[in-house]
């Protein structure tokens, strides 16, 4: 029928979208700060924990939490049990929400100032 092309020319044209935003200035710079974001906030709660909590023996598990934490999906699987990485926790959940609603901010802009995808 008529909106099967259509359709694939729009998914086609979508996806020329993203690679080309996951290639721009503005996503690379807040993926690079993310993740050091993310890695740092690994290594403070990794020495402030691994002492005193078995849930946090490795940085591994210090990197788990912090990914976890930064998305804010938080499985509970490996949390911080000190007064200063339950601090650290509530400051990475908001660092996480603020660097989600800037992806979003992005994907949203491409699309909806794409002509060509939103006719």
């Amino acid at each position: 029928s008529y909106l099967m092309p259509k359709i694939i020319f729009k998914m086609l044209h979508f996806s020329k979208l993203i690679w080309k935003l996951i290639f721009s200035v503005p996503f690379v710079t807040l993926s690079l700060f993310g993740n050091t974001i993310v890695f740092s906030f690994a290594a403070v709660i990794y020495s402030l924990e691994k002492d005193v909590n078995p849930g946090m023996s490795n940085y591994i598990d210090a990197l788990w939490w912090s990914f976890s934490t930064t998305s804010t999906v938080g499985y509970g699987d490996v949390v911080p049990i000190t007064f200063w990485g339950k601090i650290m926790g509530i400051l990475l959940m908001l660092i996480g929400v603020a660097i989600f609603g800037i992806y979003t901010a992005l994907f949203a802009r491409v699309i909806i100032d794409d002509e060509v995808y939103m006719e």
